[in-house]
């Protein structure tokens, strides 16, 4: 038996249904296999223990509780996108456990992972050429911004130049997307958060909330530019639970080959 141990960070009711449905690809994959969720955030850790109304951990608690049990190696999952800064942490936290730990790499590593994102959104963004397609992710100063740039050219072999990817902070900036959208042509755009759930960056920086800061609705508005939303998160379309569970097999299966 190899533990699984899945490292969220979100802590909304979208989040956790996004988690029930992950978790449920994961059991039907392993049914024989102990799974276990932590979170990979402190603050979140302690806010949900606070909350007092279930068990949680941190991954370090998680992997110190497998160590204390005797077991020697575990699948180490992360729920990040891409391996930013978050994603090295998960790593020194599991080289640091005392476990032989087999990591997942993050959902959109490689290009075939990008690929499969293409697939996966194609019944959201649909086929009409005339409207343009934004996607917006989290953004980061980790090196791997330059993943967002990757992502765009490889969707576009999928969507045309209709496609656009932008980030709500931070690397790449994307301040100059709604007047691109503009020069384009494009009087309608549909906007597909790229967050495996919807929470706070997807209402107040995507859609707005209405507390007075500027949206990428908003933007877009400005240049007169109609907009369709996409309003939830990644996680609960189909073929993302799939793509998490082979990023698990991926992993147990290097860490089966090294012994």
């Amino acid at each position: 038996m190899i533990p699984l141990v899945l490292t969220a960070f979100g802590t909304t009711a979208d989040a956790l249904a996004t988690y029930a449905e992950i978790d449920g690809a994961i059991r039907k994959s392993y049914p024989d296999e102990e799974i276990i969720w932590a979170y990979s955030s402190r603050v979140v850790t302690r806010t949900l223990q606070a909350r007092g109304k279930q068990p949680v951990l941190h991954l370090e608690e998680a992997l110190g509780q497998l160590a204390a049990r005797g077991i020697g190696k575990a699948v180490v999952q992360s729920l990040h996108l891409f391996p930013g800064t978050e994603f090295h942490r998960l790593v020194a936290i599991t080289e640091k456990s005392g476990l032989r730990c087999g990591v997942g790499a993050p959902l959109f590593t490689t290009p075939e992972d990008y690929d499969q994102l293409g697939r996966i959104l194609q019944p959201v963004a649909g086929d009409r050429t005339d409207q343009a397609i934004l996607i917006l992710g989290h953004g980061t100063g980790h090196p791997i911004w330059t993943a967002y740039y990757a992502l765009e050219k490889i969707l576009r072999r999928r969507f045309g130049n209709r496609l656009f990817v932008g980030v709500v902070e931070k690397f790449p900036d994307s301040d100059h997307l709604p007047d691109e959208i503009a020069a384009g042509g494009f009087t309608e755009t549909m906007i597909i958060p790229l967050f495996l759930v919807s929470g706070m960056h997807v209402h107040r920086d995507i859609f707005g909330d209405g507390k007075g800061k500027v949206s990428w609705m908003d933007r877009l508005h400005e240049k007169n530019i109609a907009v369709t939303c996409f309003h939830h998160g990644l996680g609960l379309l189909p073929g993302m639970a799939e793509l998490v569970v082979s990023h698990i097999a991926a992993a147990r299966e290097k860490l089966l080959l090294a012994g």
